[in-house]
């Protein structure tokens, strides 16, 4: 039996997203193209993954808001990464989240979280985390297929070991070979295109691991809507 699948990975990107569809297995793929888009807007990541016959769309983004704490799935990730944990962001609540402004958010982070705070950078990402947030509630297919993943932790998984800051020339080429072990090489090569598009494609192959059965997944409690707040990778 043909064990290859197509999965989407998507990045955030300003203002919209960036995406990979990937065709094949966790051990050898192909790209069958790339995709940016320039909306926040989640619906139509599904239109073209449901276009495409995704097994499994995987996203850089929060899938399942907590009510009272971090998320263990957040806290597991940063542990997993060792001294990079900076590359995870905690997710707060969706109270805080949907406050109208920051100043509100940042009263209602304390009072829910017993004093703890939220960074101006975690407060600029609710965009993308709000748009997936309504896509899951309001349509099953999406809720069956789209898993969260985290780059970092894929190309983690890709290489062996966590990989240099992706703002460093270093990153940058020790991502390219990484997926060069997992795409054709020429694939990912130094034509390929921006970051987010890179970690597009590393989000494609936890997508493909979450597909074939074979992925690692941290956390798994669902939040109040049951959601399943886990990452996968």
């Amino acid at each position: 039996m043909d064990a290859r699948r197509v999965v989407v990975g998507v990045d955030g990107r300003r203002g919209g997203w960036a995406v990979a569809v990937v065709e094949g297995t966790p051990e050898r793929a192909a790209l069958r193209g790339w995709e940016t888009f320039t909306a926040q807007d989640a619906a139509p990541l599904v239109a073209l993954a449901r276009a495409h016959g995704a097994a499994a769309v995987g996203i850089d983004v929060p899938v399942g808001l907590p009510r009272a704490d971090w998320r263990p799935a957040d806290l597991l990730a940063k542990r997993a990464l060792g001294r990079a944990h900076p590359r995870v962001f905690l997710v707060p609540p969706r109270e805080v989240l949907t406050a109208h402004d920051y100043a509100a958010a940042r009263t209602r982070c304390r009072a829910v979280l017993h004093g703890k705070g939220l960074s101006a950078q975690t407060w600029g990402l609710r965009g993308p985390v709000l748009a997936v947030d309504a896509l899951l509630a309001a349509d099953p297919w999406a809720r069956g297929h789209v898993v969260e993943t985290h780059p970092e932790l894929s190309f983690a998984a890709l290489a062996g070991q966590v990989l240099a800051s992706k703002k460093t020339a270093a990153g940058r080429a020790a991502r390219i070979a990484a997926l060069a072990r997992w795409l054709d090489p020429d694939q990912a090569s130094e034509d390929a295109p921006g970051e987010d598009h890179l970690d597009a494609a590393a989000c494609a192959y936890s997508a493909l691991r979450w597909a074939a059965g074979g992925a690692v997944v941290l956390g798994g409690d669902e939040d109040e809507r049951g959601l399943p707040m886990r990452v996968v990778t």
